[in-house]
């Protein structure tokens, strides 16, 4: 067995990422940038105004309140026309470019307008560049605004978008499909009977995969035989990852692992000394296809997606990001100790008053009580030969992304 550290290591050494293309920023969203992103222009590409008000020379201003004669007015997006002389001002919107001659914005609501209708009295004396943001403030032509391995969230959609980028260098989607495995298995719409189970798992994988922005293709459930298992791997293996659940322990009837090896899958990883999950596979096709193989209790793939499936999935889009990261929490409730292997337990988090991790394990009874994960965001991480924690120990966890 092999600890979580040493499986990290294995994936980020092994797993490089995929194709690049080139698309329309509208079909990038949530992809990830495999080039820089830079600005083709000064941004803005003016001195431009932050406030409604009146453009002045900050000079006139001294010693307000002090009278001015409204000479025009400026628009956003209009080109000034007249260059802006002592004693005069230019009414302006926000976002409208500055008049030349002008070195400062006056805000309306520290203005009065005269009873002639073209005098303006200021109020209150500006200093030059006041309300004024100047040409290239927010970022120079050629300045790069995202690296590559960012991903393309609405925000950074926005940034793209406005340096320019019409299109952008990412990474092709990922490609995926989900095997489960097991005679038990009948669908959610059907209420099992005898030894039948519902096959949550492929919908717990499903969900997944999409919290991940990747859709993934649901193979249809396969019987425990060998011919039959490994013909539906042979047809996973055309995917970028292939995940399969079920048939991956040492019961008479699991024979994933032994049609893997049959299938020359080169196999990385074989039990994980993490607990829920030990039976865990992973490894590679010489189609290049990702083979993860998890066990079919629904927690321990849960645990074995979140440790290892969603960053190798990271890591075919450029990104070293998608290994979880336990943040210290202080506990609220009760655990027992751990045995030889690390602990993975379903819990609640959320920020306290003192802006610190809190987090309360739910009522949980082992790797096949799904419904005990009920609305758990985060994990307890508890490391091998932990003792009994209480109210108030230090714990580690793992929040869960899209929890």
């Amino acid at each position: 067995m092999i600890d979580v550290e040493e499986a990290h290591r294995i994936l980020q050494h092994r797993v490089e990422p995929g194709p690049v293309t080139d698309v329309p920023l509208r079909e990038a969203y949530y992809r990830t940038l495999a080039a820089q992103v830079c600005c083709d222009a000064d941004y803005p590409p003016f001195d431009r105004s932050v406030m409604d008000g009146f453009a002045v020379r900050a000079a006139d201003t001294v010693g307000a309140p002090v009278m001015l004669q409204v000479v025009g007015q400026v628009a956003a997006g209009a080109t000034p026309g007249q260059r802006l002389a002592t004693g005069e001002a230019i009414q302006i919107n926000t976002g409208a470019p500055i008049p030349p001659g002008a070195d400062a914005v006056v805000r309306v609501e520290d203005t009065e307008p005269c009873a002639s209708g073209r005098g303006l009295r200021v109020r209150k004396a500006v200093d030059p560049g006041q309300f004024i943001t100047p040409r290239g403030a927010y970022g120079r032509a050629g300045q790069a605004v995202l690296e590559p391995g960012a991903i393309l969230t609405p925000i950074n959609v926005g940034v793209a978008a406005t340096a320019g980028a019409a299109r952008v260098s990412v990474y092709r989607p990922v490609t995926a499909a989900i095997l489960a495995t097991g005679d038990e298995l009948v669908d959610i719409d059907r209420r099992p009977s005898g030894g039948q189970i519902r096959n949550s798992n492929v919908y717990l994988l499903d969900a997944l995969f999409a919290s991940a922005h990747v859709l993934a293709e649901r193979l249809s459930v396969v019987r425990d035989e060998r011919d039959a298992i490994r013909g539906r791997v042979e047809e996973g293996l055309r995917f970028d990852v292939l995940c399969i659940t079920g048939g991956v322990s040492m019961g008479a009837f699991d024979f994933v692992p032994e049609i893997l090896r049959h299938l020359n899958v080169d196999l990385w990883i074989e039990k994980m000394a993490i607990k829920p999950g030990r039976p865990v596979i992973v490894g590679r096709a010489p189609s290049g296809c990702l083979v993860f193989a998890l066990p079919g209790n629904p927690m321990s793939a849960f645990v074995g997606f979140e440790l290892l499936v969603r960053p190798a999935l990271a890591a075919l889009e450029g990104r070293r990001d998608g290994a979880p990261v336990p943040v210290p929490a202080v506990l609220r409730g009760s655990l027992g100790s751990t045995g030889n292997r690390r602990s993975y337990l379903p819990a609640r988090a959320r920020f306290n008053e003192q802006g610190r991790w809190e987090a309360r394990p739910l009522e949980w009874h082992g790797s096949g009580d799904s419904l005990g994960g009920a609305n758990a965001n985060a994990l307890v991480m508890r490391p091998p030969g932990s003792p009994p924690a209480g109210d108030g120990d230090r714990v580690e966890v793992l929040v869960l992304p899209g929890h």
